[in-house]
């Protein structure tokens, strides 16, 4: 039981650190929205911010509208994408602790659920990314990857074969009439 104990402790640490960084994510798409909307006003002759009554320089000069904006927008699908995985995440750490075990037969399919988001959710939003910097015209020095989403799906598609397996042997190992963990 100590290492159940373990467990339980190690995933609430994770859950905690999954919320601190789902709000991070969103904070940092907020950031690229609030940077698209000051690069159009600035670029359009506008003063974003200014101090005592100097404008404040936001983009580099000679920085094009266009690339700015591309740049701005992708990294912001690409942030909510993450935002949405963490979101799965935190759910099943959050439901994890109130099983009070990872070896269940529904945890098992929640952790292969989690592991097929990790693969299709960032495929999708570097889709969407890219296609942002096609239409901006500014494809060329961004650099966008979906390898580690996909390394990660396939890992927790495993990890919920492992619980299922740990699953079915508390199943066997309990007295007749008992169903749950």
């Amino acid at each position: 039981m100590k290492t159940l104990q373990t467990i339980q402790k190690t995933f609430h640490i994770f859950q905690i650190l999954t919320k601190i960084a789902m709000i991070l994510t969103i904070v940092g798409a907020s950031f690229c929205a609030l940077g698209a909307l000051c690069a159009v006003t600035w670029y359009a002759g506008g003063t974003v911010f200014s101090l005592f009554g100097t404008p404040v320089p936001m983009f580099a000069e000679g920085a094009e509208l266009g690339r700015t904006m591309a740049t701005l927008l992708s990294e912001m699908v690409v942030l909510i994408a993450n935002a949405v995985l963490l979101g799965f995440a935190g759910h099943y750490f959050k439901t994890e602790q109130a099983d009070g075990t990872p070896f269940t037969a529904d945890g098992a399919n929640r952790v292969k659920r989690l592991g097929i988001h990790c693969i299709w959710l960032p495929i999708v939003a570097t889709v969407i990314a890219t296609v942002i910097l096609k239409c901006f015209g500014a494809d060329g020095g961004v650099e966008l990857t979906n390898l580690p989403g996909i390394a990660t799906g396939i890992v927790l598609i495993l990890a919920s074969l492992i619980f299922r397996y740990g699953a079915e042997l508390a199943d066997n190992n309990k007295p007749n009439g008992e169903t749950d963990i």
